[in-house]
């Protein structure tokens, strides 16, 4: 998947609403893709965040509990690893695995930090959303 339609992506997400375009670009240009097959994890419950964050940029990955019960399904647009990179323990806290041939756009969160730093506001606003979400 080429930039311009990974921004296209980024700009149906709630992390990217109303921002300047030119802050989507140099985010965008900072990552990197990684690609996913089915049944693939994505993360792991408990391993360490490795201080990166992803948007899903193709595909369909599923939050899976302990269980092996399905929580929630995301795709296009939708940020995964907030929680974990703000979690006091720096550990992933869900299982997300991939349901269908997935690209994932990837960045390190202290580079985003540093140069983008009303992103990493707005991250950390989504990841307590999602514990919250998560814990109930």
């Amino acid at each position: 998947m080429d930039a311009e339609s990974i921004r296209n992506v980024a700009k149906g997400s709630e992390l990217f609403k109303d921002l300047d375009p030119s802050v989507v670009k140099a985010f965008i240009d900072r990552g990197h893709i990684r690609l996913f097959s089915p049944g693939e994890a994505i993360y792991r419950k408990g391993e360490s965040a490795s201080g990166t964050i992803g948007l899903i940029a193709s595909g369909n990955v599923q939050v899976v509990a302990e269980s092996g019960y399905v929580v929630r399904e995301l795709g296009p647009g939708e940020m995964i690893g907030e929680v974990g990179i703000v979690s006091p323990q720096g550990k992933r806290t869900v299982t997300l695995t991939v349901a269908e041939p997935t690209e994932v756009m990837e960045w390190q969160i202290a580079d985003v930090g540093k140069t983008l730093p009303e992103l990493l506001k707005r991250l950390k606003d989504l990841a307590w959303k999602r514990f919250k979400y998560y814990s109930e």
